[in-house]
């Protein structure tokens, strides 16, 4: 409903029918291409999370691939954001007793909750990482992709904000220790929270995670180029994870709504009209989209033969 209510409000303000226009007039190869990518991008997601959980057996691995991309379905469906699908995944791989049967329909097991909230911030940690990065390699190549030299002076206190926060997110990582002292008196959240730590650092897990984040990032990028909304690569790569973060918050469906809004003033910032952004955007929410109204179908196709 709130979804709704936010894409109505930019039906208020923008040509709805420019927008359209926009849209039926995309390059509908790019966005092939952006849902392709997209499907990797959670393809690798999936596999970050498997990781995270420690899916030493392949029923425990197939399991939780499985739930991760029924969660994406239920997102298409539930209007309430990606929270909702984190939820559902939550309570799919809940703990089960002796007698088969979920412990909890309510209460999903903590350690998989836990490792859900892990999953969702290693993949914003690697989105910010990419952001860094690629403002590093600008300012040491010293090219024009840094959003400083697009922006008037008003805004330069937005865009060191934005820097300040990106550095912090990056920086988390590396002060777990100065966390694990702050909650030493805490034996029950040192036990549940080392563990994913752990396997949060590992090579693999990191890899795919900046991988499963390349991918949703190009994907992005490809769905503005379809909309002719012409930014570099880097610069898509700096804009993405508050574009992203916003997409997460519970107020949506499929992200539709939130997403919009952040696209429209961060593009509109460089230069770009409110029908273009908010077009380029719809069509990466419709990558999702298109994703989890697959799985569903494969789903009920599948459930349909079991019977």
């Amino acid at each position: 409903m709130i979804s709704v209510l936010l894409l109505a409000g930019f039906f208020y303000f923008i040509d709805t029918n420019e927008m359209f226009s926009v849209i039926s007039y995309s390059d509908k190869w790019c966005f092939l291409l952006a849902c392709i990518l997209s499907f990797f991008g959670n393809a690798a997601c999936a596999f970050r999370w498997t990781k995270i959980l420690n899916c030493e057996s392949k029923i425990k691995f197939w399991k939780a691939i499985k739930a991760y991309f029924e969660s994406i379905s239920f997102t298409t469906v539930v209007p309430v954001g990606m929270l909702g699908g984190d939820l559902y995944r939550s309570v799919r791989l809940s703990s089960r007793n002796p007698s088969g049967e979920l412990a909890s329909k309510i209460r999903p097991s903590k350690e998989v909750m836990l490792s859900v909230l892990a999953d969702r911030i290693h993949g914003f940690w690697a989105l910010c990482l990419l952001a860094v990065l690629t403002i590093f390699y600008s300012i040491i190549s010293e090219s024009n992709i840094f959003l400083f030299n697009e922006l008037y002076l008003k805004q330069s206190t937005f865009v060191l904000f934005y820097l300040f926060f990106l550095l912090i997110v990056v920086a988390v990582p590396f002060l777990t220790s100065r966390f694990k002292i702050f909650f030493s008196k805490s034996t029950i959240y040192l036990t549940a929270v080392n563990p994913l730590l752990i396997r949060s650092k590992k090579k693999t897990t990191v890899f795919a995670s900046v991988l499963s984040q390349i991918f949703f990032a190009v994907s992005f990028f490809l769905c503005l180029s379809a909309t002719n909304v012409n930014i570099s690569v880097a610069q898509c790569l700096i804009i993405v994870p508050v574009i992203f973060l916003f997409a997460a918050l519970p107020l949506s469906l499929a992200g539709f709504g939130p997403r919009e809004y952040s696209a429209a003033i961060i593009l509109s910032f460089l230069g770009y009209g409110l029908e273009n952004s908010i077009a380029s955007s719809i069509l990466f929410g419709l990558t999702i989209t298109l994703q989890g109204i697959g799985f569903l179908l494969i789903n009920l196709i599948f459930s349909y033969k079991d019977r």
